[in-house]
């Protein structure tokens, strides 16, 4: 019925699914295998935007990066599960477009929260790079991700010497490039949970399997994961979790959901927000052939976008109505009922 989830009727590794997976596959892979050569993470991770590490191909090449194994497979199995029917539904330029938007909604979050985080130890830095002082620079002690040993030692002398305090200057320079650059995310998490966000609005009812054991229900998990991602964030959990990052993927793919939405229902579509868009194609809405004849026409001039609304509208249509005899008896339903069922048995 339609409370569970079935890989009957779709396409179980689509096409966009299938190629993400490929290429996290070949990223892993090259990391372990250019390990003693190159830092893959470092240059293709993303780093922060005012770092002078960071490339702009990291908006990009961040979410095929994955710390280690599980993080790699953990990742890819809720892109397979989750993706699979997301692309199904929507084909796959509009499934594209919306796991790369996540994926960098999901950086931009959570680098504006770093922003807010560093931006005082910061000003600290280019405080006394503008204006050198012994006072200054016992306060950089207080400053993450910086040697604070050294500072301390350093201060030693310096409050022996305060005259000496521009000698340091040149260290502090390369502090601060140290300490922007120390910023790295990597991992597909971002575009991960924002396909989660898609697939609870879409299927709420359908039934996820906590650790394959604990049913609940599509909606509730999403709720639930994102209480905890943001808990999680607020409290500055020190697991290494970018979870910030997370619910920013969740944040663009609700906000993008919203924008389709409203697109499609001003564009002649019927507010159906899973019909793919197409700048260079007339819109038309999709129409139920009313004989043999006539849906072997409509289907044959349809884009593969159309087709899968289609096939996805008449599956909901037809769960509907299973649902119905499950709980009332066939008798229950009505002559056009009976007659989309009669339909949907013969092709």
């Amino acid at each position: 019925m339609s409370n569970e989830i079935r890989a009957g009727g779709f396409n179980i590794l689509p096409t966009v699914v299938k190629n993400l997976l490929i290429i996290n596959g070949l990223f892993f892979l090259a990391k372990i295998v250019l390990a003693s050569k190159f830092d893959l993470d470092a240059i293709f991770g993303l780093h922060y935007f005012a770092a002078s590490d960071f490339h702009v191909w990291q908006i990009i090449t961040y979410m095929f990066m994955h710390g280690d194994f599980g993080h790699l497979f953990f990742n890819m199995f809720a892109l397979w599960m989750f993706g699979a029917s997301v692309e199904n539904a929507w084909g796959e330029r509009r499934f594209l477009c919306y796991y790369l938007i996540t994926g960098i909604g999901a950086a931009m979050i959570h680098y504006l929260i770093i922003y807010f985080q560093i931006h005082s130890s910061l000003a600290l830095i280019d405080a006394f790079l503008s204006a050198p002082s012994v006072d200054t620079f016992s306060q950089l002690a207080n400053v993450d991700r910086i040697n604070q040993a050294a500072i301390a030692q350093n201060l030693l002398y310096l409050q022996a010497h305060p005259s000496a305090v521009t000698e340091f200057v040149p260290q502090i320079e390369v502090f601060r490039e140290t300490f922007l650059n120390s910023f790295n995310i990597i991992g597909a998490s971002g575009s991960v949970f924002g396909l989660l966000l898609a697939f609870g609005m879409m299927y709420p009812n359908s039934e996820i399997y906590v650790y394959f054991l604990l049913p609940i229900k599509a909606k509730w998990f999403v709720v639930i994961y994102g209480a905890l991602e943001l808990m999680y964030g607020v409290l500055g959990s020190a697991d290494g979790v970018a979870h910030f990052a997370h619910l920013g993927g969740m944040l663009f793919g609700f906000l993008l959901i919203m924008v389709w939405r409203h697109y499609d229902s001003n564009n002649g579509t019927g507010g159906h927000w899973f019909y793919p868009e197409g700048s260079n194609r007339k819109r038309r809405k999709i129409k139920y052939a009313t004989s043999y004849d006539d849906e072997e026409d409509d289907v044959r001039n349809m884009s593969d976008e159309d087709y899968n609304a289609r096939k996805f509208q008449e599956q909901q249509r037809i769960d509907e109505i299973l649902d119905k005899i499950s709980k009332s008896g066939y008798e229950s339903l009505t002559r056009e009922e009976k007659d989309i069922l009669f339909k949907a048995s013969n092709k």
